[in-house]
């Protein structure tokens, strides 16, 4: 319970710094991500940002009527491509300006290092976590049973 109050907390805090961008956390993820590659499919984005393609269509529509990212026809007519629009350069641009000077202001309240070790703290719990869901999965299921023989 204290992982998801937190959470939700800090999603609070660069929620109301990227505001004044006009953009959410959620938004923020996926124009950071096209900023480093693009174009990529709704699939592939959902991997880079981590979650699922319905969800993140969603959310990539209301990017798309606020003229932030732009969709293409892909290698096949039923994938689409996504990249950001001029509009959605600048606004990543001016939203990575808010997401820094949050990252500074926590640093500066809750120190570097201990900032550092928490980080590699939840990569190994991201770790263990999706070992876990990967292990519940059917397929994973499956091929464990095949490996056992």
């Amino acid at each position: 319970m204290r992982l998801r109050r937190i959470a939700r907390q800090i999603t609070t805090i660069y929620d109301g710094a990227l505001a004044e961008n006009g953009v959410s956390i959620v938004t923020y993820a996926v124009l950071s991500a096209l900023s480093r590659e693009e174009p990529l499919t709704l699939s592939a984005l959902a991997d880079r940002v981590g979650t699922d393609r319905t969800t993140l269509s969603r959310t990539v529509e209301r990017m798309r009527q606020a003229e932030l990212v732009a969709a293409t026809p892909g290698d096949d007519r039923r994938e689409r491509r996504l990249s950001l629009t001029d509009h959605g350069r600048d606004t990543v641009a001016a939203a990575r300006k808010s997401w820094r000077e949050t990252e500074t202001m926590l640093i500066e309240r809750y120190g570097a290092d201990r900032l550092a070790t928490l980080h590699e703290l939840l990569a190994d719990l991201e770790a263990a976590a999706d070992a876990e869901t990967d292990a519940e999965t059917p397929c994973a299921t499956a091929a464990a049973a095949v490996q056992r023989g």
